[in-house]
């Protein structure tokens, strides 16, 4: 019995196919190492087909993870040689050990040992995730992993050790130690982490990030893979002998870009959150960025004005929209004026028009604050689908003083 389920979980995991279309990253050869440590440090490497020698270049598959877009950006945001993303034929790896295939057979294997007949198992295997987040040692599962009205009823016949069990199982096959699932962030003024941990006994993680050192409860407070682009393109702005104000700081997910990568001079962090505080400061003694960061805990409506006339950028990361400080951040910038990035949640039809009242409204408020600046906008940043139709954007306005 043993062996009919093994070479089931083995069919559905990896099928029999020997070669299929897949989609691949091409880089000339001699790059090859770059994207390959690339894509295996964010959990993208797909190792379930075999990388493809073409002339002088490789063809490194990667998986769901992110799509097309999201990963060819990230990619020329990193690497300054030429990069092409196409779906190719590869060949099967001899063994396939990614994570889906783990996860499958895992299953597969749980399910028969609780004497769950084969002809049962697939409406248990369609509801597996195929995404995940993997931060340090806590695999993160999205909400509705095993959520479906086929496994609430499987989990509620069976005993509590056979349920810790079964998460171990899964843990284990997507890399992790511990184990969580997300839920809907909160809609307070935390934006409060509502992720339940299934397995362990706290959700504190440490990692790494573009090599900069993260730590928080990943159950008290949100961290966005999706947004690993943006990260990497704000540090690659060169923001050298600058003062920034980042008014929505959260654990650091863009303030420690801006210190370590970008290199300014000294970043105010406002921050409301306690556990995303928490995190911020451990980060900022980790990375040795003591004296680089201020962090100002409280309502960024109140931490904001004691900032005024002192920044030469001002990063406003909130979602679904930063409006609420947008007159701050004016107020914020030298009065020779500086940059603005400003995050928001756009639909696809609406991006020009956004882009022309937000600017509309930026030089009202520079106007009411007795600055006559220049206001343009110099880059709008697709970033991510938000939702479906929707963009997660960032507008980098500059403000100068007219010539």
């Amino acid at each position: 019995m043993l062996k009919v389920i093994t070479l089931l979980a083995d069919i559905m995991a990896d099928s029999n196919h020997l070669s299929a279309n897949v989609n691949v990253v091409i880089c000339f050869q001699e790059y090859g190492g770059h994207v390959h440590r690339f894509l295996q440090e964010y959990g993208l490497l797909e190792t379930a087909w075999k990388p493809k020698s073409i002339g002088k270049s490789l063809a490194l598959p990667f998986n769901e993870q992110m799509n097309k877009k999201e990963i060819e950006k990230a990619l020329h945001l990193a690497f300054d040689f030429e990069i092409q993303i196409d779906c190719i034929e590869l060949e099967k790896s001899e063994t396939s050990n990614n994570p889906h295939a783990r996860l499958n057979r895992a299953v597969i294997a749980w399910l028969s040992n609780r004497q769950i007949l084969e002809n049962e198992s697939d409406k248990y295997l369609s509801d597996l995730p195929k995404k995940w987040q993997l931060l340090g040692d806590l695999v993160v599962l999205p909400e509705t992993a095993f959520t479906s009205d086929s496994w609430s009823s499987l989990f509620g016949r069976i005993a509590s050790a056979d349920h810790l069990a079964f998460w171990q199982e899964v843990s284990h096959a997507l890399g992790g130690v511990r184990l969580a699932r997300q839920h809907p962030i909160a809609k307070d003024t935390h934006r409060t982490s509502q992720t339940e941990l299934l397995l362990g006994e706290n959700g504190w993680v440490e990692f790494l990030d573009h090599g900069i050192q993260f730590g928080f409860d990943a159950t008290k407070v949100m961290f966005s893979s999706g947004n690993v682009t943006e990260r990497r393109r704000i540090g690659m702005i060169d923001m050298k002998g600058e003062v920034v104000v980042d008014a929505y700081a959260g654990v650091g997910y863009y303030t420690l870009h801006m210190a370590l990568r970008s290199k300014a001079k000294h970043i105010h962090a406002c921050e409301i959150n306690s556990d995303s505080i928490s995190g911020l400061s451990w980060a900022q003694e980790a990375n040795g960025l003591e004296d680089s960061i201020t962090i100002h805990p409280g309502d960024n409506q109140e931490t904001l004005p004691k900032l005024y006339g002192i920044a030469d950028r001002c990063h406003l990361g909130l979602l679904p929209t930063s409006e609420a400080v947008w007159k701050h951040s004016i107020h914020c910038l030298k009065p020779k004026g500086g940059w603005l990035h400003i995050h928001m949640n756009v639909h696809k039809n609406n991006l020009e028009e956004w882009t022309s009242k937000t600017l509309e409204m930026l030089k009202k408020y520079a106007k009411s604050h007795g600055r006559d600046w220049q206001i343009k906008a110099a880059h709008l940043e697709c970033v991510k689908w938000f939702s479906p139709h929707v963009w997660h954007v960032v507008l980098d306005v500059e403000c100068k003083e007219h010539i």
